[in-house]
């Protein structure tokens, strides 16, 4: 009986261990998805503006074309 009550208890060590590391996993996995989604909306903030940049220069210089 003796036995049997140390390996459940080595058992629950071993599960609450992997859990812990499981939790801190977790907690690691959140934090840098939630600095790639700053990081994406950053880029997708830096590509609208290039398009639009970009637009305005493509009228400016169709305008130019038409200059005679």
């Amino acid at each position: 009986m003796e036995e049997l009550l140390e390996r459940l208890e080595h058992k629950i060590r071993e599960l609450t261990d992997q859990h812990d590391k499981l939790k801190h996993a977790h907690f690691e996995l959140n934090r840098r998805n939630s600095l790639l989604n700053k990081e994406k909306e950053a880029l997708l903030l830096r590509r609208e503006k290039a398009i639009s940049q970009i637009k305005t220069l493509v009228a400016r210089l169709k305008s130019i074309e038409q200059i005679p």
